[in-house]
């Protein structure tokens, strides 16, 4: 998708890229499977959070986002899709956050300031995770050390309770009720399931993460 307008120039845009770790040693069915997950899942958030996306060089996507207070939110849910399918694979992903401009000639081929951030960061990460890259001096200082634990978080959680948090971060029912009914399971073992994952310290890090993109990013202009 090619989008000709995006966010008022020097507003705060995210970018997150990405790639798929260890794809090249998958056998070919299954990278082509885990590569249609991300595709459909994509394609199914982008209306409601807003952002274009590519996917490219095979294993690689890229969305920029018009509310990149989401950013936290969607790398979370690329990363629990992943782990949560079959084959699990892992992923990194690097969230850039810099000045906004038109994307008349779409994502994958868009240049700025969080494209470079993101794309720089990224370079960085060798064995998955998430990092985050901003021209802000205030927002990195708050954003870089708790990023990194949450991201090893994110990574020691097993496929079922990729599952259960994912299911949970993106229902507008969150009642255990209401998850147990979606993942055929009882009550008790969604309650359980969630609090193994400490659900609570990853949906405290995404609140932590709006919050303060909307806080420190009006002075850093």
């Amino acid at each position: 998708m090619v989008s000709t307008t995006y966010a008022p120039p020097g507003t705060l845009m995210a970018v997150i890229t990405g790639d798929i770790v260890g794809s090249q040693r998958l056998p070919v069915a299954q990278f082509h499977d885990v590569m249609q997950r991300l595709q459909q899942r994509l394609e199914a958030l982008q209306a409601d959070f807003q952002f274009d996306f590519d996917i490219y060089r095979g294993d690689s996507f890229q969305l920029a986002l018009r509310q990149p207070c989401d950013a936290a939110l969607l790398v979370s849910v690329i990363q629990l899709g992943l782990a949560a399918g079959m084959p699990a694979v892992k992923v990194r992903q690097c969230i850039g956050l810099g000045k906004s401009q038109p994307l008349a000639r779409g994502v994958k081929v868009a240049t700025g300031e969080a494209f470079t951030l993101s794309g720089r960061g990224l370079d960085t990460l060798k064995n998955g995770g998430i990092l985050v890259q901003t021209s802000c001096a205030a927002m990195q200082y708050h954003l870089a050390l708790v990023t990194k634990y949450f991201a090893s978080h994110l990574a020691r959680l097993t496929t079922t309770q990729s599952e259960v948090v994912l299911a949970y971060l993106l229902a507008q029912d969150k009642s255990h009720e209401g998850l147990a009914a979606q993942l055929n399971k009882t009550r008790s073992n969604v309650t359980r399931i969630l609090n193994t994952s400490q659900y609570h310290l990853i949906t405290g890090y995404l609140k932590y993460f709006a919050e303060l993109v909307e806080k420190e990013w009006s002075p850093c202009r």
